[in-house]
């Protein structure tokens, strides 16, 4: 069958190509042969919502510093993103190209044959075809069968990110140079070539040549060109509401300050957007003599008010009143990060959405009021707040960093960036791919109180240390300070008496609850595990879940969820504290396995991280009490 690259049945959407098929990854083409994706072209005729590209390269380099933070931490000195731009080049975003791709461009790879006839079995490399005249398979040139011969499905792969078909040995000791592969063992280890000549055997093996390798052991992993390991996309599911109008507010010096400020009640609505719009206004005497009397009279909120209204902020007394509350540095990166993590949230609020108390009052008739009226109640036993939210076009951007090879984290293997150009003749960059699409969304915030009896009763915080801070929400911002989030990331639980333990074990609840919740919600919604994602806010201590890129169009079934048995769905998840693996499961995996709490790739933003029904249920000894414990 001659080789069609331009195969009509390979019909994919964004979303499922920067899940399965990125540049550099490899899959079996619906034609019937093995292919690597080379490179994607720009969707020139997107028209869908409109990227924050400032935003995406700043959260790119957030995630990149966080990886070489990681690596750094497990191997001294060391550089686990090596290719990506340095964390102290100032221009560094000047190096990145936000792309949405349109189209895939492949090649036949790996392009090592075995032939299938049972007398020869040889290995051997055969040429690139040319579409529409080569025969894809060739036939063997040793026996000349054309019949059932196969692409070699085995490849080599090393932690640096480079990748080799799995070649045959150039010769033997006796110089013979025709191989067939014995891969009859059970273990690649075992794997031997074997001379058709002279039956000598070799061992399948290959040392990484990368000249930018900077790993000592050079031996590569041999794996199945589609195994997990062969090739990990990292990057990030982000909420990305933009509008020209917050554009222009972020690039105000006084934005972080700003957003800050109002996230801890220094400053009102009005004043944030007087102070990032860039305004000014007169004050007439009167006003200012009208606050005066009213701080006089004991009438402190009518002044402030009448203040707020008014009278500027001092952008000096602002940033210093931010940074002495939360002992941060408003000027630093990490910080930035922060304020645009917690603005979002509040522009999400600002979305179409869909509450308990419009429910109630436009119920259509006494019984869904009557329906209504309990859900506060049922949300309000399930620690989550009665201000649960239907987010009607909640905007979505997953964005492709890079991939490592032979490991899945810092830990593991380096961060590899995608390089090239974004059109002919542009400079070569960083490239970051993008994939932004709608969906409606469940947005549950947890209730802070009930938060806060959790930690003080696993004695994670004491209850003074959350009151002189002014609640759990700054206590985790103190916490993480200018750490960039990474104790939110770490791969295992910190050791009693860490600092980081106590953020460690809040977000392993948060991140519990999340998968909980959409467990229950695939019963309830139409929608499959694999068909629902979810998206943290730990910092605003809540979670939204809607259906991914990936799912069956069902227009409007979360509204229906929200309109019609949300306490169903409310009480499945607090009630289902069983797994079909109990009770080795909650014993030895503090109840998180694929058959309770984990959920598929596609559902989790956090690779399936710090989950726990100790979080929820409390520990079998009752070392620890869970969240929805009845004594809390």
């Amino acid at each position: 069958m001659a080789f069609n690259p331009r195969d009509d049945s390979m019909n994919r959407d964004r979303g499922q190509v920067l899940y399965r098929y990125r540049p550099g990854q490899t899959f079996d083409h619906d034609g019937g042969y093995t292919v690597q994706v080379l490179q994607f072209g720009r969707d020139d005729e997107f028209d869908g919502p409109t990227l924050d590209r400032e935003h995406l390269v700043q959260e790119a380099t957030r995630f990149v510093r966080r990886w070489r933070a990681t690596g750094r931490a497990f191997f001294a000195g060391a550089d686990r993103a090596p290719e990506f731009p340095s964390d102290e080049d100032r221009l560094a975003d000047r190096h990145y190209e936000v792309v949405v791709p349109g189209k895939v461009f492949c090649r036949i790879w790996p392009r090592v044959v075995r032939c299938a006839s049972g007398g020869c079995g040889h290995v051997w490399t055969a040429s690139d075809p040319r579409p529409g005249t080569d025969d894809w398979p060739p036939r063997c040139p040793t026996c000349g069968n054309g019949v059932g011969n196969r692409q070699l499905q085995f490849v080599f792969a090393h932690r640096c990110g480079e990748v080799s078909p799995m070649y045959p040995p150039g010769k033997c000791p006796r110089d013979h140079t025709r191989f067939r592969l014995d891969d009859r063992a059970s273990r690649f280890r075992d794997f031997r070539w074997e001379c058709m000549t002279c039956g000598f055997p070799l061992p399948v093996q290959w040392s990484c040549g990368s000249s930018s390798c900077c790993y000592p052991d050079k031996l590569m992993s041999p794996l199945l060109h589609s195994a997990g390991t062969a090739y990990v996309g990292q990057g990030l599911t982000l909420v990305n509401v933009t509008t020209t109008e917050e554009a222009a507010r972020q690039s105000n010096p006084l934005y972080t300050a700003a957003v800050l400020g109002r996230w801890l009640g220094e400053i009102t609505e009005d004043e944030f957007r007087r102070i990032t719009d860039g305004n000014t206004v007169n004050v007439p005497d009167e006003v200012v003599d009208s606050i005066r009397v009213m701080k006089e009279a004991g009438l402190h909120d009518q002044a402030r008010a009448l203040r707020s209204r008014f009278l500027p902020v001092e952008a000096d007394h602002l940033r210093d009143r931010v940074s002495k509350a939360l002992n941060l540095d408003v000027e630093s990166d990490e910080t930035r990060g922060l304020a645009a993590e917690l603005h979002t949230y509040r522009r999400i609020l600002n979305l179409d959405r869909l509450g308990i108390t419009r429910l109630q009052r436009e119920a259509r008739n006494p019984e869904r009021r009557a329906l209504y009226e309990r859900y506060p109640s049922i949300l309000a036993s399930a620690g989550l707040s009665q201000d649960t939210y239907l987010v009607n076009d909640l905007p979505i951007t997953y964005l492709a960093i890079g991939y490592s090879r032979a490991g899945f984290s810092p830990e593991e293997a380096d961060l590899v960036p995608y390089r090239g150009r974004a059109t002919r003749g542009a400079p070569e960059k960083t490239l970051l791919y993008a994939h932004p699409t709608e969906a409606e969304a469940l947005l549950f915030p947890v209730d802070h109180e009930r938060i806060s009896q959790w930690l003080v009763r696993n004695e994670l915080v004491s209850r003074s240390t959350l009151e002189d801070v002014g609640g759990v929400a700054r206590w985790l911002v103190h916490q993480l300070g200018s750490s960039d989030g990474e104790a939110l990331s770490r791969e295992t639980r910190p050791e009693a008496g860490d600092p980081d333990l106590p953020v460690y074990e809040l977000f392993g609840l948060l991140h519990s609850l999340s998968h909980q919740m959409l467990r229950a919600l695939a019963v309830d919604s139409g929608y499959s595990e694999t068909s629902l994602s979810e998206y943290l806010f730990p910092y605003d201590l809540a979670f939204a879940i809607y259906p991914n890129a990936g799912s069956d169009f069902s227009l409007g079934a979360l509204r229906t969820v929200l309109e019609q048995n949300l306490d169903a769905v409310v009480t499945r998840a607090v009630d289902n504290d069983a797994c079909l693996y109990d009770p080795n499961c909650m014993i030895t995996n503090e109840g998180a396995d694929h058959g309770c709490l984990q959920l598929p790739e596609t559902a989790c933003q956090s690779w399936n991280r710090n989950l726990s029904r100790w979080h929820l249920f409390g520990s079998p000894d009752g070392s620890r009490i869970g969240y929805w414990d009845p004594t809390l």
